[in-house]
């Protein structure tokens, strides 16, 4: 019987560790191929590099060096409506990155047109890093367990008459303004995340029409490259806005939302 039990134990410890090496090697696949896209850059071998970095980010990979090198890889290949794109979803991920910023500013000296945006004063920025401390996941869980210590100091405080001081009243005021900022921080960053209201064209000389309409006449011309807010939409044209107060519409699928 001990025999048949120390045979378990060797099985279930064999299959523990070949779980982690499958594990292990599922997550070095994804490294591996991050590392051969660099050296393809490396080798100045920029389509095939900026290639290899899309296929990682269309598998839904978010992370700013992936955003940043395809950014780099496109920006020499020439594609700079695909530079820009990439320097600005790295820029999300890191807004206070001055790399990034240099980066984005050379490509957009390639689009012809380019309006720049206002900068941001400085409590914008403030409050861009504060977003970034916690994604909208993790400011959605502080809020539930500030919440409930939140309640926790009501009780103690309302039923534990010993425990009637001023400390206990400060500490719930406290969670409470933590709390309420905490869902506000919440509720904007999940926003922030699920906004798609901006984009990069992606092809040069693109018309933009007066109207949702392929005869309508046209209204200027954007190049690759340029930012574009999106204010409305129908089944096949975006309603665009530029930095400069322009609008017009154009084909939605030459628009690549951020």
């Amino acid at each position: 019987m001990s025999i048949h039990k120390n045979i378990k134990a060797v099985f279930f410890l064999l299959a523990v560790v070949l779980m982690g090496s499958i594990a292990q090697a599922q997550q070095a696949i994804p490294q591996q191929r991050f590392d051969a896209a660099n050296s393809l850059y490396q080798q100045s071998k920029f389509t095939d590099a900026a290639a290899a970095y899309q296929q990682l980010i269309d598998e839904g990979f978010e992370l700013k060096p992936l955003y940043y090198n395809a950014g780099n890889a496109y920006y020499k290949a020439g594609k700079t409506g695909e530079a820009v794109y990439n320097y600005e979803k790295a820029l999300q991920l890191a807004p206070g990155d001055e790399t990034i910023k240099h980066n984005l500013a050379l490509a957009n000296q390639k689009v012809s047109g380019y309006v720049d945006e206002l900068p941001l004063v400085f409590f914008q920025q403030w409050w861009q890093q504060l977003q970034l401390l916690h994604k909208p996941n993790g400011w959605a869980a502080g809020c539930i367990v500030l919440f409930w210590l939140v309640i926790a100091g009501i009780m103690l405080n309302r039923f534990l008459p010993g425990w009637k001081n001023k400390f206990l009243r400060w500490g719930n005021y406290a969670l409470g303004t933590l709390f309420a900022l905490y869902l506000i921080m919440a509720i904007d960053t999940y926003a922030v995340a699920n906004d798609h209201q901006s984009g990069i064209i992606i092809q040069g000389n693109t018309k933009v029409k007066s109207a949702p309409d392929d005869n309508s006449k046209d209204a200027f011309e954007v190049q690759e490259g340029m930012k574009v807010h999106i204010s409305d939409a129908t089944k096949d044209f975006c309603k665009i806005s530029l930095a400069d107060g322009k609008t017009g519409w154009v084909s939605c699928g030459l628009i690549k939302r951020l």
